[in-house]
């Protein structure tokens, strides 16, 4: 039975760089809605924040394509977003239909914190156009954007990590839970 790895979370909690860890330590495949999504930037362009927020619409539309896509070969997959709980549902209905097993990880940490990072990751590293279209920058509304981020319900099987530091990327009693999970133990 095929494997559906979500990882969500909140904004600068480390979503991306974990998801990578695991791809590499599953070997399978993961696809990241921030990459789609300047894949699509470069290619269509955007010109306000309207039409950027339809780019984030088409990367996740494509992940479910892309899911839709690999059941048919049973192999396991991993994708990550901040995803509401609409398309939650649909991912979690693509595997539901297609007897796919289905883990979310929840990243969340101290908001505080994770403003820091996002305002360092915006100013001193190279950021794609993509992502600078937000008013993030201002802390009231990054404060805003993370509470209604974990007000959205996550269905399904989860695991919540601690995001606040790096270190649950290496914690060996959450990479024992996820092995388990991705080798077909229950009791998550």
């Amino acid at each position: 039975m095929g494997k559906l790895l979500l990882i969500t979370g909140d904004i600068a909690a480390g979503k991306s760089i974990f998801s990578e860890i695991l791809s590499k330590r599953y070997k399978i495949t993961v696809y990241q809605k921030d990459t789609l999504k300047e894949v699509l930037g470069d290619t269509i362009g955007f010109h306000n924040r309207e039409e950027n927020k339809r780019l984030s619409d088409a990367a996740i539309e494509i992940m479910c394509h892309i899911f839709s896509k690999v059941v048919v070969t049973g192999n396991s997959l991993i994708l990550e977003s901040n995803f509401h709980e609409d398309e939650l549902k649909k991912l979690h209905e693509i595997a539901h239909n297609n007897q796919y097993d289905v883990l979310t990880l929840v990243l969340r940490g101290d908001a505080e914190i994770l403003y820091d990072r996002y305002l360092f990751r915006m100013n001193e590293e190279n950021r794609h156009p993509v992502h600078l279209s937000t008013s993030l920058h201002i802390k009231e509304d990054f404060i805003r954007t993370a509470e209604w981020i974990r007000n959205e319900n996550v269905i399904g099987d989860t695991l919540l990590i601690e995001a606040t530091n790096f270190f649950y990327q290496e914690d060996p009693s959450i990479l024992k839970q996820i092995d388990a999970f991705m080798e077909g133990q229950s009791g998550i």
